[in-house]
């Protein structure tokens, strides 16, 4: 099979995953690329026969800028896929924002797969959650799942794998599920602040207007950042000078009110023992 697993990922913890399932299906001796989101053309979508899509969770759900360009396909009746994620916690609707408008271009979603990965999100009530994950453990996991699909498409069955995660083709009722369905990113505009740049620092060199997912900045001459900003903050984390900084006040205190340890591990998937931080 041509295999094309695209992902997006702005910290790398998705991409190993990629590279982990890659290396299956090039062992089975299939021919498999890995796509970054930033490279990505519909192509990418419409030859292989095996697609993979990953990213990472973004407010219990997957990143707006993707879902967006899931839903801008044209049609892929037919194609066999199946989704993949990473997250810091309260996953909900991920993997189904992923599925979804596949299914609707007409793929066959036949599973998806979901494990840990450090939180680098910057707020402070977050930020560094879920240490060295993915770590090797997850890996394995995620070779196991690429192998159970193969398995699952040779066999000629029918329908979802097995081995695929509950909720991947049904978007759920459960708390971060909803949580997910109404974080739309203007009221995440609301709740969270927008980096401001210190003009000090920052030598315009043009990071952060390249690596800005929603080409939401500018230099004119220092980084102007737009009202499309979804508080993603890969600028204020990835900027080479440490030029930008965001005020968390009282940001901080509602993020934690949702992803708050206790309510993770009653109305979220944080296992029993596991660890946090």
């Amino acid at each position: 099979m041509e295999v094309n697993l695209i992902y997006f990922s702005q910290t790398g913890n998705t991409r190993k995953v990629a590279e982990s399932m890659a290396g299956i299906f090039s062992t089975e001796g299939h021919n498999v690329r890995t796509v970054s989101y930033k490279k990505v053309t519909h192509s990418d979508f419409t030859t292989p026969d095996l697609l993979g899509i990953g990213a990472p969770c973004f407010e219990s759900q997957a990143p707006s800028n993707v879902k967006a360009y899931l839903w801008d396909l044209p049609e892929i009746a037919g194609k066999t896929a199946f989704v993949f994620s990473t997250s810091g916690g309260g996953p909900g609707r991920v993997l189904y924002d992923l599925a979804k408008p596949l299914m609707k271009k007409g793929a066959d979603v036949i599973g998806g797969f979901l494990c840990r990965g450090t939180c680098y999100y910057p707020v402070p009530c977050l930020k560094g959650r879920f240490p060295e994950r993915p770590n090797q453990d997850d890996l394995k996991k995620a070779e196991a799942f690429a192998a159970s699909l193969l398995n699952h498409i040779s066999s000629g069955a029918s329908g979802p794998m097995p081995a695929g995660r509950p909720g991947t083709l049904t978007h759920g009722v459960g708390f971060y599920q909803i949580i997910g369905a109404i974080m739309n990113d203007t009221l995440v505009r609301w709740i969270m602040p927008k980096p401001v740049t210190d003009h000090d620092k920052c030598n315009e060199c043009n990071w952060c207007v390249a690596e800005c997912p929603t080409n939401s900045i500018r230099l004119d001459p220092k980084p102007v950042i737009s009202k499309t900003c979804y508080r993603c903050y890969r600028c204020l984390n990835g900027c080479p000078e440490d030029a930008l900084s965001v005020k968390w006040g009282i940001s901080n205190f509602m993020v934690w009110t949702l992803y708050n340890e206790t309510f993770e591990r009653w109305l979220g998937d944080i296992r029993k023992g596991e660890r946090t931080y």
